[in-house]
């Protein structure tokens, strides 16, 4: 037995949807065929068969029949318009008392659009269909006991006694109540498809607020790659240009020179080739899958990065990075901003500084914070105005990566002396104990007043502009060089 293949598995449950999909655009097409309908045939054949309605009246079938359409077909419109549809079975009801007729199965539309206005209706409109719907109940037993007092009146009339009275009130009662039940059903269910609909509002906008996390997230995530590719890059290829061009110089006279300079440029290409395939790698990772990522450079890893630059010929020292104690004060993330920022630095010095400057690299640690300051005597040449480089971004960076961890960053010439100088400071995670800090403030103190040190009571704040640094004369330290650096 051969089963039934997924074309015909298929067109029922498309056929379905479709049918679906058409009643719901367009209720009142079930609200005809499940209700309208039924209650009008019920009514019509009652009146027609003259069962459950009076026989009294005097107003001939097909009017009986016409008014009992009118209250009973509006039902379509239930959900679509419920005030219409309320009205127009109201004024259906008036008629049927004024013609003698009185209520018959039609009556059966009143609770039922009283319930339909007080779910799909607004407020104002179920109390204006509560208030005809008891103003209806009470016409009820009006009309009930003019039929009494009619009986009552002639030769062989009887008074209308005590027992009557009861049951008019007792009708009257019943009626008022079936219109406030439906009508407090309604409300029930309308206060519930309020609360789903909140809910899914809810849902909507959470669905909505996560996926503007994520973008945010991805714009961050594409921020911090943007940042580590530059650093990465514009370090590796100051590097590699100093080498080539000293061992270009060199080949000549010094062959030895020559092979040591291209075995750096290899070196350090190899090691930023790796940096960018590790850095991409993230991107390309399936998050399922966990691949194995070499571990970022922190403050432990600045030697080597300066043992680094000092092989491309620039003279750097280097000063408090030998204890180790610094990088447990600080966070992973920033001991990276650390090791960035002096990359940045040290890059600048290489490519601004001109030849034969020295640079210095301190790393000096507080009660309350880390500092890092990378300072050198070079003096800038004048740029060509329609350069590539400079375009800013490097001390935007480490500005921005301090930020990150609740650091800042203040750089700017040297006011006493030619140079640049690069102050990060980062608040510690650990406090420090007294007597590492006693030995460590009079060092900072002395080093922050000597002759290589910016005052920093004059070195321009983070949030600063950027100004170019074009020209090589002592200016003074608010024109920090941000667009040369």
């Amino acid at each position: 037995m051969t089963p039934p293949s997924s074309t015909t598995a298929s067109t029922p449950r498309s056929a379905w949807s479709r049918l679906r999909g058409v009643l719901r655009a367009h209720p009142w097409i079930s609200d005809g065929l499940l209700w309208a309908l039924p209650v009008a045939v019920v009514s019509v054949n009652s009146i027609m068969a003259r069962v459950l309605v009076n026989t009294t009246g005097i107003a001939p079938r097909w009017l009986d029949a016409t008014i009992a359409l009118l209250i009973t077909l509006p039902l379509a419109l239930r959900r679509i318009t419920p005030l219409t549809s309320s009205v127009l079975i109201a004024v259906g009801c008036t008629m049927a008392v004024l013609v003698g007729t009185g209520p018959s199965m039609a009556v059966l539309a009143v609770p039922l659009t009283v319930f339909s206005t007080a779910v799909w209706g607004s407020r104002r409109d179920s109390r204006i269909v509560l208030g005809l719907g008891l103003v209806g109940s009470l016409a009820i037993g009006v009309w009930a006991y003019m039929l009494a007092l009619q009986s009552a009146m002639g030769p062989g009339g009887r008074p209308v006694d005590r027992s009557e009275h009861i049951a008019l009130v007792v009708l009257i009662a019943l009626s008022a109540a079936i219109v406030l039940s439906a009508w407090l059903w309604g409300i029930l269910l309308h206060r519930r498809r309020a609360a789903v609909d909140d809910i899914r509002e809810r849902n909507r906008l959470l669905e909505k607020e996560r996926e503007s996390e994520s973008r945010l997230a991805a714009d961050a995530e594409r921020m911090r790659i943007a940042r580590e590719m530059h650093d990465i890059i514009a370090h590796s290829l100051s590097v590699v240009i100093a080498q080539a061009d000293g061992g270009r110089y060199a080949a000549a006279s010094n062959p030895d020179a020559a092979e040591a300079a291209l075995t750096t440029i290899a070196t350090t290409g190899r090691d930023a080739l790796a940096q960018t395939r590790s850095l991409l790698g993230v991107l390309r990772a399936d998050g399922l899958t966990e691949q194995p990522t070499a571990p970022l450079p922190g403050i432990d890893s600045v030697p080597s990065l300066v043992s680094d630059v000092r092989a491309t010929g620039l003279a750097v020292s280097i000063d408090g990075f030998d204890s180790g104690r610094s990088a447990e004060r600080l966070s992973e993330g920033a001991g990276l901003a650390v090791y960035r920022i002096v990359q940045e630095a040290l890059t600048n010095v290489l490519k601004h500084a001109g030849s034969g400057a020295r640079a210095q690299v301190d790393l000096r640690d507080t009660d309350r914070e880390v500092i890092v300051r990378i300072t050198d005597d070079g003096v800038s040449a004048p740029r060509d105005p329609d350069s590539a480089e400079g375009t800013g971004n490097g001390l935007t960076g480490m500005r921005e990566r301090a930020a990150l961890y609740g650091g800042s960053v203040t750089a700017g010439r040297n006011r006493r002396e030619p140079g640049f100088t690069v102050t990060a400071r980062f608040p510690a995670t650990t406090p420090k104990d007294h007597s590492e800090s006693d030995s460590a403030s009079p060092d900072d103190q002395t080093h922050a007043s000597s002759g290589g040190s910016p005052d920093e009571s004059t070195t321009t704040p983070p949030s600063a502009p950027a100004a170019p640094r074009a020209d090589p004369s002592p200016a003074p330290v608010e024109s920090i060089e941000d667009s040369a650096r």
